[in-house]
């Protein structure tokens, strides 16, 4: 236990002072009865010590007791990273003419497994089409992004693609991140046709706040603008990958799963638990006895 204000107790000799100059003046009327002198002594006595107790809490109760318990941080090894998952109508296609398997349940199940990989990365998740949302916030807690991938449907976010706009959402999640490794990673299969913030504004973002772009185009080479996606993840410090098949998009996220990571410290957390309560109580208990000795007209 400590005090945090230690230097109230510097008052004790102002009440030292006030009891030498000021002391206690009671009016009496004496008779001739030596009893009554005893219980007047014994009465100024309770009264000074009543005193004394309500100085000494009122101080205890300012200077303002308290105990703390300090957890430590725990350090993890790992990386903040955002996960930019296209649900625009294109999605729901095959992966090419020959290769029908739908695209974004293939997303869905390597999503799944990514994830689950995962032990002390931080994951965030923003899914995007015609507009872009935050569908969950960077956390250690990946049950959840797990529990919500099989939830997500195609054309919830509707129907077109606003790529610049889900960028702009994930620099947002990861710009006030202290960890020093923070990546997005953004899948798509289409071109910006919903996005309104402009390209030079997004690689201005990602450069400012460190955040290493991966990009991966999903489908036929020439439904994405692969060059695009190329230069943003180039500028940003981070690869462009391809993936015309469920195989080949396992492959790119093993790629990046290889990434360097960097600790990612918790900030202690100290619990502080007040004891100013006791004393203050004391102090006013022994304010009423001490007004109710004062005042009950007794005559020594």
């Amino acid at each position: 236990m400590h005090f945090e204000y230690p230097w109230v107790f510097l008052l004790v000799p102002l009440f030292l002072f006030c009891e030498r100059k000021c002391p206690l003046r009671l009016d009496l009327l004496f008779f001739p009865r030596v009893g009554r002198l005893s219980r007047y002594a014994r009465r100024t006595s309770l009264l000074q010590a009543l005193k004394w107790m309500i100085w000494g809490g009122l101080l205890a109760a300012l200077a303002s007791p308290v105990t703390t318990k300090e957890y430590a941080p725990s350090t993890k090894l790992g990386r903040d990273m955002v996960l930019i998952v296209d649900a625009s109508r294109s999605m729901d296609e095959g992966f090419s003419i020959i290769n029908k398997q739908n695209k974004f349940d293939t997303l869905k199940r390597v999503l799944e497994d990514f994830i689950a990989k995962r032990r002390n990365d931080r994951i965030g998740m923003v899914v995007f089409g015609e507009y872009a949302y935050v569908a969950a916030p960077l956390t250690f807690d990946h049950s959840i992004l797990a529990a919500m991938v099989p939830h997500l449907q195609v054309g919830m976010a509707g129907e077109r693609t606003a790529i610049t706009d889900a960028l702009a959402m994930a620099v947002k999640l990861l710009k006030k991140s202290r960890a020093r490794s923070k990546v997005a990673i953004l899948i798509t299969d289409g071109r910006n046709t919903a996005g309104k913030v402009p390209f030079p504004v997004i690689e201005r973002m990602l450069r400012e706040y460190g955040i290493k772009l991966y990009t991966i185009g999903v489908g036929r080479r020439g439904e994405y603008n692969a060059a695009l996606l190329k230069e943003l993840a180039q500028k940003s410090g981070g690869k462009f990958f391809e993936a015309n098949d469920a195989k080949m998009l396992q492959k790119v996220y093993a790629g990046i799963d290889r990434l360097e990571p960097s600790k990612v410290a918790a900030r202690p957390v100290v619990e502080t638990t007040y004891l100013y309560s006791p004393p203050l109580f004391v102090a006013a208990m022994c304010l009423l006895l001490y007004l109710f000795l004062m005042n009950r007209g007794e005559v020594a």
